[in-house]
């Protein structure tokens, strides 16, 4: 009995020191590829990498909302690009920005809706369900994008994607709010509460009373809101929009910042700081290898290495943290 406390004890205190394996990346790759170069983390370069990792922060905590469901959106990213795209075909055509921005948001809540239904109601596997509105935002997209290539000239998405306060970015500042709000919905409402307990054992939360399929609907809609976000947020940082903003670039940063900063994919667990850090970590590997002057198509390839890393250490946790739960119990 000792023994069986005592490796209970050491597989509890490993399993929360997992808790800070993103941090710990982070610090390393910062120290390694400052080794290598160290322009990697010059001033200019540590703003320009908090900088790009606004918007896979905005989008990765949508992303992290799904996950933590137990679901998946493989639509998200493509979502970026048609609502990028509508919000700008409507400030061309005249609407102005506020009700262009409100156009936009009802559209990504219907469509969240949608998949919420498909997933919570039609019982659709998310995976299948997000990839068919993946399919159809790629065609509402280019049906929306008739110019092909919008320039905008509004100066608030100017001032929130371009300009500077005390000169830092004031896409910095604007991320920092959302992302606080985001915290204070995963950890203090009732939204975030009931979304950890789906994840973790649909049964049991609708034993407890949860209305899990009003819950999974509503996990989408968030999912959505976010997609607008991240869509705002991308049109005030180039002004000139295509039907090629998001894709697959950002689908494949969004994940791995949700994953890096310790999202399960099997359901959940995942944070909001966790979210940041895996962000910041995705945003300085694409920066180190810009320096490094590493061929732009071997970029994404690297990416997909690192998806592949984070789900197998994910992989580990999960049976590490099973092991020590069944440990306890013992």
């Amino acid at each position: 009995m000792p023994q069986t406390r005592t490796s209970s004890s050491a597989g509890s205190r490993l399993v929360r020191l997992t808790q800070f394996a993103p941090g710990i990346l982070l610090v390393m790759l910062a120290a390694l590829f400052a080794a290598i170069n160290p322009v990697v983390l010059s001033p200019a370069n540590v703003i320009n990498i908090i900088a790009q990792a606004t918007p896979i922060a905005i989008l990765a905590v949508g992303a992290m909302v799904v996950l933590v469901s137990g679901g998946i959106d493989m639509s998200a990213a493509f979502g970026v690009a048609f609502c990028s795209t509508l919000i700008a075909s409507r400030i061309d055509a005249g609407d102005g920005l506020v009700l262009s921005l409100l156009i936009g948001l009802f559209v990504m809540v219907g469509i969240g809706f949608l998949i919420g239904l498909l997933v919570a109601h039609a019982r659709i596997t998310p995976f299948v369900a997000t990839l068919a509105a993946m399919i159809a935002l790629q065609g509402a997209t280019l049906a929306v994008a008739q110019k092909g290539v919008l320039i905008l000239k509004e100066p608030t998405l100017r001032w929130i994607g371009i300009e500077r306060s005390w000169g830092i970015p004031n896409a910095i500042f604007v991320t920092a709010v959302v992302l606080v709000l985001a915290l204070v919905m995963m950890r203090r409402t009732r939204f975030g509460l009931r979304t950890y307990a789906v994840g973790s054992d649909e049964g049991a939360a609708e034993l407890a009373g949860v209305p899990v399929r009003r819950q999974l609907v509503l996990v989408y809609v968030v999912s959505g809101i976010f997609v607008f976000l991240t869509a705002v947020l991308m049109i005030s940082r180039v002004p000139v929009v295509t039907p090629n903003v998001g894709g697959v670039p950002l689908l494949l940063d969004a994940i791995a910042a949700a994953v890096l900063g310790g999202t399960s994919v099997f359901g959940g667990r995942g944070t909001v700081p966790g979210v940041i850090v895996g962000a910041l970590i995705v945003s300085l590997v694409t920066t180190a290898l810009r320096v490094f002057g590493t061929d732009p198509s071997s970029i994404e390839l690297w990416k997909g290495v690192i998806i592949i890393a984070a789900l197998i250490g994910d992989t580990v946790i999960t049976r590490m943290r099973t092991r020590a739960l069944m440990e306890a119990r013992a």
